[in-house]
C-alpha cells in the first residue's frame, strides 16, 4: 500500500473512531479550535501525525449538528429573529465556547488512567487538539459506566464524569437510574448559582478563585479531589487567551445556558405541556415553560436514539409547539445577564425554569429511549 493510500486510510480509521463515540452525545455542537490549540496540536508532531489530526478534525466536523450554536446565536444576537436592534451582541464567541465547554471540556490526562492510543500523559486533551485520545477516553468511560462503575474526581477526568460521571447534571440529566427528581435539582441550580455569580462577575467568584472552597452547598464535596483548581482551569485550560475574567464570565454563562437547552431535549428531560398564561414568580413578562416530570439518566439509554432527539429536526419541532420554548427562556436569561442581575433577583426564574411537577418522578433512562423502545420519541419538548 502506498504511503497515500495509507495514511487515507489510518485518517478515515480515526474518523471513525471518534464518530463512534460522537453518536452518545449527539454532537450538538460543531466542534471548533482556538488559535493556541490549533498550535498545540501541531506541536512537535509528525508530518504523518499532524495529517492524521486534521483528518480526524475534519470528519468529527462534518457530522456534528451546531443545535446549541444556533439556539445560542438566535437568542443571544437579536431578541427577534432577523430583528437588527441597538444593542444586540454579535460578538458571543466566548458564549459560545461556554456552551460548547459542557460537551468537550478540556481535561489534563493523567498518569494511571489508561494506556490509550494518542494519549500522552500531561497533556491537555480537547477533540480538536488530540482526537484519538477523546475518542478513546470517551468510548472508555461509557463502556465503564454500562457496567456499574461510578464516575467521580476520584478516578474520572472532567469529560467523563459531565457525559458518565456525577458532573451529568451539566446536561439537565441524572446521575443514576433512580435519582430523586429533588436531587437532580439541586445539582442544577447549584451549577447554575455558581455559573451565574461567574457570569455576572461577582467578586468571589473571579479567575483565581478556587472551585472547591466557593460558597455554594455541594461544591466542596463534588470537587473534593480537585483541591487546587481555580475557576480558570475548570473553564480555560490549556487556553490562556480564555482566562481574562470578562472572557471567562462569558464562558461560565454559556455553561449554563447548555444546561437550560439540553433541559428541553427529551432524551434528557420529560417536561409537561407549559400551562397557557402561567408565569414564574409572579411576573408577567416570565411565562413559565412546562415543569419537569422526569430527568432522565444516560447510562442506559440507546444512545442512536438520544441523540436524534438532539437533532436539528427536533429542535425546529419544538419551536413549533407551545411557548415558552427554548429560545424564549434563554432569552430572557440573556437578558437578566445584560442588566447584571443579581443572582438572588435571578434565581426564581431559573427555578420555574427548572421547576418539578407534583408527580415527578425518580431518574431513568426514558421509556422512549431504553435499548429496543418503539416507537421513536416525540424529540424535544416543553
Amino acid at each position: 500500500m502506498s504511503d497515500h493510500r495509507a495514511l487515507q486510510a489510518a485518517m478515515l480509521g480515526i474518523c471513525l473512531a471518534v464518530g463512534t463515540a460522537a453518536p452518545a452525545m449527539a454532537w450538538k455542537l460543531t466542534p471548533e479550535a482556538t488559535t493556541t490549540e490549533r498550535r498545540l496540536a501541531a506541536y512537535s508532531a509528525s508530518r504523518l501525525q499532524r495529517a492524521i489530526n486534521s483528518g480526524a478534525f475534519w470528519g468529527v466536523a462534518v457530522v456534528g449538528h451546531p443545535v446549541h450554536e444556533d439556539i445560542t446565536r438566535r437568542a443571544l444576537q437579536c431578541p427577534a429573529d432577523g430583528a437588527e436592534t441597538p444593542g444586540c451582541e454579535f460578538d458571543i464567541r466566548y458564549q459560545v465556547a461556554g456552551v460548547r465547554w459542557n460537551d468537550d471540556p478540556a481535561f489534563k490526562f493523567l498518569p494511571g488512567r489508561g494506556g490509550y492510543a494518542g494519549c500522552t500523559a500531561g497533556q491537555t486533551v480537547r477533540l480538536v487538539t488530540q482526537p484519538m485520545c477523546w475518542g478513546q477516553v470517551f468510548r472508555h468511560g461509557e463502556s465503564a459506566a454500562g457496567r456499574g462503575v461510578r464516575m467521580t474526581g476520584a478516578n474520572s477526568n472532567l469529560l467523563v464524569r459531565s457525559h458518565f460521571g456525577d458532573l451529568q447534571f451539566l446536561h439537565a440529566m441524572a446521575i443514576a437510574d433512580g435519582e430523586a427528581p429533588e436531587q437532580t435539582r439541586r445539582n442544577v441550580l447549584a451549577w447554575a448559582e455558581f455559573a451565574w455569580r461567574t457570569a455576572i462577575g461577582e467578586p468571589r467568584f473571579d479567575s483565581q478563585r478556587m472551585v472547591a472552597s466557593l460558597p455554594i452547598d455541594g461544591f466542596a464535596q463534588r470537587f473534593r479531589f480537585n483541591q487546587g483548581w481555580r475557576i480558570q482551569d475548570l473553564f480555560a485550560l490549556g487556553d490562556p487567551s480564555a482566562r481574562r475574567d470578562d472572557r471567562l464570565q462569558r464562558i461560565a454563562l454559556g455553561s449554563l445556558l447548555h444546561v437550560v437547552q439540553d433541559s428541553f431535549a427529551a432524551g434528557h428531560t420529560q417536561r409537561a405541556v407549559p400551562v397557557p398564561g402561567s408565569t414564574c414568580a409572579g411576573r408577567a413578562d416570565w411565562p413559565a415553560p412546562g415543569p419537569i416530570v422526569e430527568f432522565h439518566s444516560y447510562p442506559h439509554q440507546d444512545s442512536r436514539k438520544h441523540g436524534r432527539a438532539d437533532q436539528p429536526d427536533a429542535l425546529a419541532a419544538h419551536l413549533l409547539g407551545a411557548q415558552p420554548n427554548v429560545i424564549d427562556v434563554v432569552r430572557t436569561l440573556a437578558e437578566l445577564w445584560r442588566a447584571r442581575t443579581a443572582w438572588d433577583d435571578a434565581r426564581p426564574y431559573l427555578e420555574c425554569v427548572f421547576m418539578l411537577t407534583p408527580d415527578a418522578r425518580p431518574a431513568s433512562p426514558g421509556d422512549d429511549y431504553r435499548p429496543g423502545a418503539f416507537p421513536d420519541p416525540a424529540l424535544w419538548r416543553g
